[in-house]
């Protein structure tokens, strides 16, 4: 019996490896997702549909029995008392597709972190102080269509907590030096106890949102402290936060700020391009061109000599001046070596 004890161990790691293989494998089927970025963010996210196979309920309760068997507690009805605001009657979970972009829009050099989001079918039942607990995202429904410049705002923000919990967790010195840079070292006034624009952490998160977050989560770099300066006037906070994750302090490719009004639109949209202040007097070339999501140029807006801020109109033309179809569309805009994207979605 003695000799087949190693067998045994053998034959039980092989069934633990296997029982893995299987659960990566439903999880996989299920539509979970797991990407691995260049900027160095890791993510398992885990989808509305998924997660909604895994509600669990007792009496009244219902709770989503995550993968290692934590119960999350959910509301199921949004007739329920707590949820004051009824929107249109139903709840709306972020998507995977906005969720990714976010993430692969985060402009900080190397980010280096593994990271597990849950898009939730359902809001959590007790009421928490974030959406994010160490390197996991809590991403509760809206009770109205989210929007996806709105999910860039709120998921890059998350990851600006993220980041701290990360970096900077608790007690760490690093907390001091953010304090002195960000001018906000009146303990009365910016702490953890105080109205939720004036925590530390919230106003840290926010300046993440704004420094590496992307042009769908730029919005025009206001932050939501109004008494504070926009992150990046801030001498010395960029590089902190490079600084802060361990890495050399890379030069960035200045970043583009370009969106459309109105959109959705019909008949007629305006793309608004900000050029940052790298191509103050440097007559930068630049192009703005509309594709179809199959990569296929549709019209040629814009190509000439810019330095700062301009717009220019798209009146759902191609370039043979048909009027294209009811259809998501994208504009590029291109200066020396910075390019953005901005999504066009025409409703006829």
């Amino acid at each position: 019996m003695r000799n087949d004890i190693p067998k045994l161990g053998r034959i039980w790691a092989l069934t633990l490896a296997l029982a893995a293989t299987f659960a990566a494998s439903a999880r996989a089927q299920a539509g979970v997702e797991q990407i691995a970025l260049a900027n160095g963010v890791n993510a398992t996210i885990y989808p509305s549909d998924y997660l909604l196979q895994r509600v669990e309920f007792s009496g009244s309760d219902a709770a989503i029995r995550l993968d290692d068997d934590r119960l999350l507690p959910v509301i199921v009805d949004i007739a329920d008392p707590s949820i004051v605001n009824k929107g249109d009657g139903t709840f709306h979970p972020f998507s995977t597709e906005d969720v990714v972009a976010t993430l692969r829009a985060l402009g900080h050099p190397s980010v280096r972190m593994a990271v597990r989001i849950y898009l939730l079918p359902y809001p959590r039942r007790s009421l928490l102080s974030s959406s994010t607990s160490g390197l996991e995202l809590f991403l509760s429904p809206h009770v109205l269509a989210i929007d996806p410049r709105i999910a860039a705002y709120i998921v890059s923000h998350e990851m600006g907590h993220a980041f701290h919990n990360r970096y900077m967790p608790d007690g760490s010195s690093a907390w001091d030096e953010y304090r002195r840079i960000r001018g906000i070292t009146d303990l009365s006034r910016f702490n953890a106890l105080a109205s939720h624009a004036y925590r530390p952490k919230e106003i840290f998160a926010e300046d993440f949102r704004v420094l590496f977050g992307g042009s769908a989560a730029y919005f025009d770099g206001y932050i939501e402290n109004p008494e504070l300066a926009s992150p990046e006037s801030v001498g010395g906070l960029e590089s902190f936060f490079v600084r802060v994750a361990g890495e050399p302090i890379a030069l960035r490719t200045p970043r583009i700020v370009a969106m459309s009004y109105p959109n959705p639109f019909n008949p007629e949209t305006e793309v608004r391009v900000s050029l940052p202040g790298d191509f103050l007097g440097k007559n930068e070339r630049v192009s703005v061109r509309v594709y179809s999501v199959t990569g296929a140029l549709v019209r040629d807006l814009y190509e000439g000599n810019a330095t700062g801020d301009f717009a220019v109109r798209w009146d759902g033309t191609d370039n043979r001046g048909n009027s294209v179809a009811s259809a998501m569309y994208y504009a590029t805009v291109v200066a020396g070596g910075a390019k953005e994207t901005v999504k066009l979605v025409l409703l006829k």
